[in-house]
């Protein structure tokens, strides 16, 4: 019991038994970083949910965007059209929604994260055609130069993180808890 933990951002500690502040303030926000890592995944999981489901909504609901869409998917050559065109959006909104509010969260970013991978694989790689680029480093700077990668990483945070304490996941979690499952 010689330390016990401060309420001051995390970055130091209180030895009780020696009455003085452990840990090194500047030093440890430098490599441990200022804490609150809840706050931050919450912030990215609202952030990348948001994102695709307001992308979904537009797909699903604005006719120009869902002309424009339907162009891509053809333009692209992904098969199965009349089905890419409805299922992609619904999967967007519906998934995005739920990652946002954090409602089986894993699950719906897997499911965003295969949409998303699909996304680099084709627009994505015609886009890196267009960049030309002049040698690999430009091209692997190209390639994480593409939103999608930015999202993709978002994604494999939730899947691998979860939805965190700040989710309709934690609520049903402690409900299952206290009542037992």
């Amino acid at each position: 019991m010689p330390i016990r933990r401060s309420n001051v951002g995390g970055l130091r500690d209180y030895d009780v038994q020696n009455g003085g502040w452990v840990g090194g303030g500047f030093v440890d926000l430098l490599f441990n970083g200022v804490g609150w890592t809840d706050v931050a995944m919450t912030l990215n999981r609202i952030a990348v949910g948001s994102f695709f489901m307001h992308s979904g909504y537009h797909k699903l609901f604005n006719a120009e965007r869902h002309r424009t869409f339907v162009d891509e998917l053809k333009a692209l050559g992904v098969p199965a059209v009349g089905f890419n065109q409805w299922w992609v959006p619904l999967i967007e909104f519906s998934a995005g929604a739920a990652v946002l509010i954090g409602l089986l969260a894993p699950l719906a970013a897997l499911g965003l994260l295969a949409i998303i991978l699909v996304a680099i694989a084709t627009s994505g790689r015609q886009r890196i055609k267009l960049y030309k680029p002049i040698d690999r480093g430009d091209r692997i700077d190209d390639w994480l130069y593409l939103p999608e990668v930015l999202y993709a990483f978002m994604l494999i945070l939730v899947v691998s993180a979860g939805a965190g304490p700040y989710s309709v996941d934690a609520l049903i979690l402690g409900l299952i808890n206290k009542h037992g499952a």
